[in-house]
């Protein structure tokens, strides 16, 4: 009996139709989420990441001596870099591929590209063009070791057949070592480069610390306006806080220009202290490491007081009164109580500062000094005016480090704090 019933329950059962794959993938929350912000993605792997990437990868690229000179570089794979030159088979093999290469016009990016890596190449490397044309392609190498270094000297430098070497490899760390003052020696071990040609480390350092400087300043000042905007009542609040957005209203060029007037041997700074008698002579304050200070200080600012706010206006006041209560005086009570609390608004304000003062750019060539260029008016430079791509790229990676390693300091400082709370 219980058989029978059993087998007609299964027979009024409705079958369960399985939904194809497709439909139970999209039928799931995270996969409705990710297909909505997939456009967004897209879009910025397309208009940032690629040409980011693109970019990036010119500080290790070394095609334009691989792809024209592969004879030269295969005859040389015996060669050891020194004193000495190759043999006669060596010269046959560049002459020949000078010759191709005027041939298909790209002896123009050869010449580029080895003269960012031994000034002085260029014009070598332009007149093969007109040379190893004019010359037999059936002569002995020995002739035309001999032609080639009568009508070209530039070839009797073995630097310039080091590079010549490096054709063998798509890839190059020159750029790399450039951007941090190293170069390899004829024996191909990394050494310092001179003083005189030593200036990528210093910029490095010094985007590092007036950032940190700027970070700490735009604290310093962000906490106490933060607690009076968290203070304020309507409606003075909501001008207090007109007045700090005021400056992300305002073009970047037009504010710093405006410091230059201000802060020049004629602006009002210098005019106000000498009707004062405070000075007698206008103060040099533009150009100046202040100066460069006080401008980041000023676009910078209300990112942290943002930051801190979004805090402060947190805070129970209950902890507060409590404090109050137990004998602390305002002090105690800030220092161990409210701070601890705002520190997360510090941090996060400034990781947000820190990274937009790494890549500052047009501050510092407007109102900063000479020795104040930090390193985006470096990779500036060298995209613009010398069109040294490579090395731009490769001062750019360095950018990128110490935005990895601040990040990374970030994230742990983060975690520390949820551990202690």
């Amino acid at each position: 009996m219980s058989d029978y019933s059993t087998s007609l329950k299964s027979l009024g059962r409705a079958p369960r139709l399985r939904r194809p794959l497709l439909s139970r993938l999209l039928g799931s929350a995270d996969a409705r989420l990710f297909i909505l912000v997939l456009p967004l993605l897209v879009f910025v792997l397309v208009t940032v990441v690629l040409p980011v990437g693109q970019f990036l990868a010119r500080a290790i690229d070394n095609s334009a001596i691989a792809k024209n000179l592969p004879l030269t570089a295969a005859s040389l794979a015996e060669w050891q870099p020194g004193a000495t030159l190759p043999d006669g088979p060596a010269f046959a093999a560049f002459a020949a591929d000078t010759r191709a290469a005027a041939e298909r016009q790209t002896l123009g990016q050869l010449a580029q590209s080895l003269n960012q890596q031994l000034t002085g190449s260029r014009n070598l490397i332009i007149k093969s063009g007109t040379v190893t044309p004019m010359m037999a392609a059936d002569m002995p190498p020995e002739v035309v070791k001999t032609t080639l270094l009568a009508k070209l000297p530039g070839l009797a430098d073995p630097r310039l057949w080091s590079l010549f070497k490096t054709g063998h490899s798509q890839f190059t760390d020159f750029y790399l070592l450039q951007s941090l003052d190293l170069e390899r020696d004829g024996a191909g071990a990394i050494v310092s480069v001179t003083a005189d040609r030593a200036i990528f480390r210093a910029a490095i350092w010094r985007t590092i610390i007036i950032s940190l400087n700027v970070t700490l300043l735009c604290a310093l000042l962000a906490l106490p306006v933060a607690h009076v905007l968290a203070a304020a009542k309507p409606p003075y609040a909501g001008i207090l806080l007109a007045l700090v957005l005021f400056p992300l209203w305002t073009s970047l060029l037009v504010r710093t220009v405006s410091w230059i007037i201000i802060l020049q041997g004629e602006g009002p700074v210098n005019t106000a202290l000498q009707f004062l008698h405070v000075i007698d002579q206008p103060l040099h304050l533009v150009y100046t490491r202040g100066s460069l200070y006080i401008a980041m200080v000023q676009v910078l600012l209300p990112l942290m007081i943002l930051s801190i706010l979004a805090v402060v206006v947190k805070l129970p006041k209950e902890l507060v009164r409590a404090a109050g209560s137990l004998g602390a005086n305002w002090w105690q009570t800030y220092w161990r109580i409210q701070l601890p609390l705002i520190a997360p608004g510090i941090v996060t304000g400034a990781g947000i500062v820190f990274v937009f003062a790494l890549g500052y750019y047009i501050t510092p060539a407007l109102i900063g000094g000479p020795q104040d260029q930090m390193l985006s008016s470096y990779v500036a430079s060298f995209t613009n005016k010398t069109l040294n791509w490579g090395l731009a790229a490769a001062l750019a990676v360095q950018l990128l480090l110490i935005l990895g390693v601040a990040m990374l300091a970030w994230v742990a400082f983060q975690r520390v704090g949820r551990r202690k709370a």
